[in-house]
């Protein structure tokens, strides 16, 4: 056990070298980030007061595109580039697990620092609350930490980084377009394969749209004295048998008498954290097989 403690820490002092040794990719990525947030802050910036800002939920979507975007890009290259060092790491016994987790930690640390620089900048024009800045943040992070699992994993198949460059789009545009953003009723029967559904079965494997609906109801009650919020919100949701998300219906779980498990956007982020694990096994177990 010590050993593998050795050995992770090892490797996270590694990994922060070759990160810290390309400084104009690093200025370039945190430069990016709140150049991305001013960019649609000010698209989607209506009025000042977001409860009022019939764009708001187009914002929060394309937040958590540009959460997708950093964590694809940040990800998707760097097992695939590091292969032939990582074949030479594991003739000398050095662990698969201590290099996969600490890529992974620091990747994390660098996205946190993008969604941080995003969200600040992003909502100082957008405007609100306190709870509005923190809940934005976590779930724009929880999206960046699932994208970064996925890139890892599709990082260890691809035989080239120039697959991987080609892949970007085929992953984030996807999302976009079952996201939930666009309503599903207008999307085309082909997509439902004959269920009856108010959401395409095959939006239910993308995570962006879990966010989005955590995001939105998550916002919905910090703001749940101003029914305001809620109108351009429910024409947009349906959720299920009836909408993508029903505001007034009976809460999808129960859980004690405690609000938080019973509301909509915890269920969410539960799957969302299954997501992330799942994936992390998944990319882990990829690349101990391609290293065989």
């Amino acid at each position: 056990m010590n050993s593998l403690l050795t050995q992770i820490k090892y490797q996270l002092i590694i990994q922060l070298k070759v990160k810290l040794q390309d400084p104009f990719t690093l200025v370039i990525s945190f430069i990016i980030a709140p150049l991305l947030g001013l960019l649609t802050a000010l698209i989607f910036h209506s009025n000042n007061d977001i409860v009022f800002n019939d764009s708001y939920s187009s914002f929060l979507f394309f937040m958590l595109v540009s959460a997708i975007f950093f964590g694809l890009v940040s990800s998707i290259f760097e097992i695939v580039k590091d292969l032939p060092i990582v074949k030479r790491q594991k003739l000398g016994n050095v662990s698969t697990f201590s290099y996969y987790i600490s890529k992974y930690f620091v990747l994390s640390i660098f996205g946190l620092i993008q969604v941080l620089l995003y969200i600040l900048v992003a909502m100082f024009i957008m405007g609100g609350m306190l709870e509005d800045y923190l809940y934005n943040f976590f779930i724009m992070y929880l999206l960046l930490l699932n994208s970064i699992a996925l890139g890892l994993w599709i990082s260890s198949i691809v035989p080239s980084a120039f697959m991987a460059a080609n892949l970007i789009p085929l992953i984030i545009v996807p999302q976009i377009l079952l996201g939930g953003m666009i309503p599903y009723s207008s999307l085309d029967k082909i997509l439902f394969f004959g269920v009856e559904s108010a959401i395409p079965p095959v939006a239910r494997i993308v995570p962006i749209m879990y966010a989005y609906e955590s995001s939105l109801t998550g916002h919905i009650n910090f703001h749940n004295e101003d029914e305001n919020i809620n109108d351009h919100i429910v024409e947009l949701i349906s959720y299920n048998e009836g909408d993508f998300l029903t505001l007034d219906q009976a809460d999808k779980f129960y859980c004690s008498d405690m609000y938080f498990c019973k509301k909509t956007w915890s269920y969410d982020i539960g799957i969302l954290l299954i997501y992330l694990f799942i994936l992390q096994l998944i990319g882990y177990f990829t690349l101990k097989r391609r290293l065989k």
